[in-house]
């Protein structure tokens, strides 16, 4: 293993004695403190050099229009100069990160200039990291001016850079400047704390999330009577499922209970509201015709507790807890109705779309099988069959598309058939390093499209010449002077108005800029 020291000399790795060894590793930590003190350094020269202009408005964080509104957050904090729009995206593609880090970078490097001179100047002498300071420069972010000049003063005057020392400025810099951050932890959230927010982690856009999904995280904050209802709701039901044979947990029988309640098919449980139904009595007033006249989905205004009685009998399962009343096998429609409003589209191969309705061993396909998502990043195939088991009639099954079909059409929208087959050929947005899934992209000319009536030559809307590109990475070809083309292997081939060029392939994207 040859590396190579400080001093450009070469040296072979199993050579070292441990001397040596340690001694290469306190130069390494120098050289690690030069390169992100180089990144910053870069980082806020090339802010600095792309004013906003005229013609490009500022960046903010979370623009997703070419015109951002004025309610949207700045990138950097307050006192920082702005940055034109569109300015981040050739920096983020040259040192190969996604627009999000590129974006943290430059505001970084702006309030750690800008907001926090003392420690910029500590990271200028290598006496602090850079990775450190540019923790210290995000959570000062929302900090006014004055707040970080004085958090910034008052920690130089330390001259300590430990995290208690600069979480203990911190807190004191928010409670002089802000204290209507600071929070009584003892005090109750309010209307405005209410919220819902449900989160994928596997669904391709974080670390890790090359893993297999089918577990995701539903978050809740609402009325205090709401949600104990709720709650008791899913208690009954993990209840009903763990008389019924369900030897879960109690909290993994609550989070399957979510899947029963929001499910088509009728799901066995349990009646306790029918005390008869323990003792073999009249059952009749029990039994409805199934139909769907008082649930949710269908606008009806009635309970939705209404059961329909299993067939073969009535038995009382397990002896009643306390306060538990006996219970008879019944079946419920999902209490939601049956309307729905995620599409999630699953390509499978061959084999294991058999699978999926047949039994595995049949077919020699002993195991599992993995299956891609539009949204929600890898899956089990046994993930997939169990959805499709308990969602069956929203489940279709589409033709299988001819990926070399090259038919064009003269008009702007491509028709179904073209728009699926595009976005199955590209998963996700095709600008450099951008992992944003094609079925939430827009599909893009690569040669600008053209009228008939104006002189719009025939046949330019065909799939070799359509891509998905994100919101943003659309408005930046079209206003921000990148231009692409697609290669015959399928690679597209993008270059920056700096004439910098990177190739985008279905395995990364490499820059391909000639550096010599």
């Amino acid at each position: 293993m040859i590396e190579i020291d400080a001093r450009h000399q070469p040296y072979e790795v199993t050579d070292l004695d441990g001397g040596t060894l340690l001694g290469f590793l306190a130069e390494n930590r120098v050289v690690e403190l030069k390169a992100i003190r180089s990144k910053l350094r870069l980082a806020y020269q090339w802010a600095i050099m792309h004013p906003p202009s005229p013609d490009k408005p500022k960046a903010v964080v979370g623009d997703e229009t070419l015109f951002p509104t004025d309610c949207e957050d700045r990138i950097s904090g307050d006192g920082t100069p702005d940055v034109a729009l569109f300015a981040v995206e050739e920096l983020a593609a040259s040192a190969g990160i996604s627009r999000a880090a590129g974006f943290a970078l430059i505001a970084d490097a702006l309030d750690l200039v800008h907001r926090l001179p003392h420690l910029w100047a500590k990271v200028e002498a290598l006496e602090v990291p850079g990775w450190n300071a540019r923790r210290v420069a995000l959570l000062t972010r929302k900090l006014s001016y004055a707040a970080a000049r004085w958090f910034d003063d008052h920690l130089a005057a330390t001259g300590l850079t430990g995290w208690p020392t600069i979480e203990k400025w911190l807190a004191m810099a928010i409670a002089k400047f802000h204290p209507e951050l600071v929070k009584d932890p003892t005090t109750p959230k309010g209307k405005a704390d209410w919220g819902v927010w449900l989160h994928h982690p596997h669904a391709g856009h974080e670390e890790g999330a090359g893993g297999v999904a089918g577990t995701s995280e539903l978050q809740a904050v609402g009325d205090s009577l709401d949600l104990t209802r709720f709650m008791d709701l899913l208690n009954s039901e993990a209840e009903a499922m763990r008389r019924l044979g369900d030897t879960d947990t109690i909290d993994q029988r609550r989070a399957k209970a979510i899947g029963r309640l929001t499910d088509d098919t009728d799901q066995p449980t349990l009646d306790y509201t029918n005390a008869d139904s323990a003792t073999g009595g009249d059952s009749s007033t029990d039994v409805t015709d199934g139909s769907d006249s008082t649930g949710i989905g269908t606008g009806g205004t009635g309970s939705t507790s209404s059961a329909v009685a299993a067939t073969g009998g009535e038995p009382v399962l397990g002896e009643p807890g306390v306060g538990v009343k006996p219970g008879r096998l019944v079946t419920t429609p999902g209490p939601f109705g049956r309307r729905r409003g995620l599409r999630v589209m699953a390509h499978v191969n061959l084999a294991d779309l058999f699978a999926l309705g047949l039994d595995p061993h049949e077919l020699g396909l002993d195991g599992d099988g993995i299956t891609s998502t539009d949204r929600l990043g890898q899956v089990l195939t046994s993930q997939l069959r169990d959805w499709i088991t308990r969602h069956g009639s929203l489940a279709t099954i589409t033709p299988v598309i001819d990926l070399n079909r090259t038919d064009a059409v003269d008009r702007h929208d491509p028709p179904e058939w073209m728009d699926t087959l595009v976005r199955l050929r590209d998963p996700h947005c095709v600008y450099p390093n951008c992992e944003r899934s094609s079925w939430d992209a827009d599909l893009d000319h690569i040669d600008p499209y053209q009228p008939p009536g104006e002189g719009g030559p025939p046949g330019q809307t065909r799939p070799e010449n359509l891509a998905p590109l994100c919101r943003r990475h659309h408005l930046m070809k079209t206003h921000g002077r990148w231009r692409y083309r697609r290669a015959r292997d399928g690679t597209y081939i993008w270059t920056s108005q700096h004439g910098r060029t990177w190739l985008v392939t279905p395995q990364g994207t490499h820059d391909t800029s000639d550096t010599s």
